[in-house]
């Protein structure tokens, strides 16, 4: 299960990274704002520290803590790209 958990974690790290990078231009067809982009690093930067943290092995509920917030922000930056078009 870990080792499925941080290959999904990877996963959010890299489409967070190539949005921050300006690699990934649009999401569901929106273009990609500055703002937007710094957002996304901070996702990048957040899924690295859970991904961290699942690694040296924390408790679980810790690592449960962690998800939910990083899956907050990443609702969050969605949100916002989906309100700047609408």
């Amino acid at each position: 299960m870990r080792q499925k958990l941080m290959h999904e974690l990877e996963a959010i790290f890299e489409l967070a990274s190539k949005i921050a990078r300006g690699e990934t231009k649009t999401i569901e067809g929106r273009e990609v704002t500055l703002k937007q982009r710094r957002d996304w690093a901070r996702i990048a930067g957040y899924t690295a520290q859970v991904m961290q943290g699942i690694a040296k092995g924390f408790d679980e509920k810790e690592i449960d803590e962690q998800l939910q917030e990083l899956r907050r922000l990443v609702d969050e930056a969605k949100a916002k790209a989906a309100a700047r078009t609408a």
